[in-house]
């Protein structure tokens, strides 16, 4: 299992850094990217479920889109792939 570490601007703490899994599954679609979600304390994304041919920088673009569409890229200054 990998993970997105991801390191962002903050009004109020300075920087932030914060994990996103990547979850690696071979009894879905090959091809699919899944969304997991946290459900308390708020509903935020915790990780993503990849078919068994997703490559990780393909995951790593559908989290930075996702980003894009909620208005939170612009506070990301980075985004690392860890094994």
């Amino acid at each position: 299992m990998a993970s997105l570490l991801i390191e962002s601007n903050c009004a109020e703490h300075g920087i932030e850094r914060y994990k996103i899994k990547i979850i690696k599954k071979y009894n879905i679609n090959q091809e699919k990217i899944m969304p997991k979600y946290r459900s308390r304390p708020t509903r935020e994304l915790s990780g993503i479920v990849i078919g068994k041919s997703v490559s990780y920088e393909t995951a790593r673009d559908y989290v930075l889109q996702y980003l894009n569409e909620y208005a939170r890229l612009s506070t990301v200054m980075s985004v690392r792939i860890q094994r």
